[in-house]
């Protein structure tokens, strides 16, 4: 079997491409911000598919601490990432519906609050990294 770039590899490479080698040869000030905008949504997601299997493994398992019994076993050990998806979709709909129904405690709705932060922040330190995700920040 040959080995190949992944997915994200290939991204960072067309990123690249973009802008060294595209990017200084386009006069139009429209297009160019457009190659420009191009080359940084494809390293964005380049970056979320190195990080994706990391943040959901994480996030879930936030979740089942706070949501016991939503998904059998440990959803960190299920053998796909379709299926750790499916576990963390689970998840997340229980979340909304238990906050939807006001059916969390002053304490549960403390520990909502600190995943609801550190998701976010995990998010925003993959699809951008420069982004100041510090803790001071509210």
């Amino acid at each position: 079997m040959q080995l190949r770039p992944d997915s994200s590899t290939l991204l960072e490479a067309v990123a690249q491409f973009l802008l060294s080698d595209l990017l200084p040869n386009v006069t139009d000030k429209s297009l160019a911000f457009k190659v420009m905008i191009a080359a940084n949504l494809t390293g964005m997601v380049a970056q979320e598919l190195r990080t994706d299997d990391e943040r959901y493994l994480a996030e879930v398992a936030r979740l089942q601490a706070l949501l016991p019994g939503v998904v059998d076993g440990d959803a960190r050990l299920l053998p796909t990432h379709a299926a750790r998806v499916d576990a963390l979709t689970r998840l997340n709909a229980k979340l909304a519906q238990g906050l939807r129904d006001n059916s969390f405690s002053v304490e549960q709705l403390a520990a909502i609050t600190a995943h609801v932060k550190q998701t976010a922040m995990e998010t925003l330190q993959a699809t951008n990294p420069r982004f100041d995700t510090s803790p001071r920040i509210d």
